[in-house]
């Protein structure tokens, strides 16, 4: 099988704080139902992490700028990472994943390149 990145992107950045503990337990147990029936069909490597919306950008002339905003759509917000033996297996993999539960969002699925 090949590994796949999961790479979620956009969402809300005051999801935390607008989003209830009865919501975020909810939600979380989607998450926790979802990734244990990957690895229960052992196709998950690893559930990754969410990432913070704030950010630093370093350009090759060694600049360093806040990520802006306005690029709040096109963020990295979290990763996963599974396994499957195709890139179209991948992404019906990723028509169940709960990311989708938040609007505004899009995952984006990308094979991780072994280097040997």
């Amino acid at each position: 099988m090949k590994e796949f990145m999961f790479i979620y992107q956009g969402g809300d950045p005051d999801w935390m704080k607008n989003t209830s503990s009865e919501e975020m337990a909810a939600i979380m147990k989607c998450w926790e139902d979802w990734m244990t029936k990957l690895q229960e069909a052992d196709q998950l490597v690893t559930g990754g992490s969410p990432l913070h919306f704030e950010g630093k950008r370093v350009t090759p002339d060694m600049v360093i700028t806040d990520i802006a905003a306005a690029e709040f759509k096109e963020l990295v917000s979290g990763y996963s990472i599974v396994r499957a033996d195709s890139l179209e297996e991948a992404a019906e993999l990723g028509k169940s994943c709960p990311i989708f539960q938040s609007p505004g969002v899009s995952l984006e699925i990308r094979q991780v390149v072994k280097m040997s």
